[in-house]
């Protein structure tokens, strides 16, 4: 398996990786619903938040203990999303 490390610039995913942690990612193409993945959003910067497709919908769900964090909603026929691959655990340095 081929896998890789994101640094994790935010606080959109408090609850399961935290701040400036690395998260460890399985590279692959593809994720099931509920999975936190790695996506690039229009060729720009990749985000991790938990995954859910239905039809061309996609949410890009947070997992936060800041409110302020809203799901994105991704309509895939008119913007670009490309899955990196999905977390499989974290690296955190004290």
């Amino acid at each position: 398996e081929e896998c890789f490390f994101l640094r994790v610039n935010g606080e959109s995913m408090n609850k399961t990786i935290p701040n400036g942690s690395f998260a460890l990612i399985r590279k692959q193409d593809s994720v099931e619903n509920g999975d936190i993945a790695a996506i690039l959003v229009d060729n720009d910067e990749a985000t991790l938040k938990k995954f859910n497709q239905s039809d061309d919908i996609v949410v890009l769900n947070p997992d936060s203990t800041i409110e302020t964090y809203k799901p994105i909603v991704i309509d895939i026929k008119k913007t670009n999303i490309k899955i990196l691959g999905k977390y499989i655990g974290k690296f955190e340095i004290q």
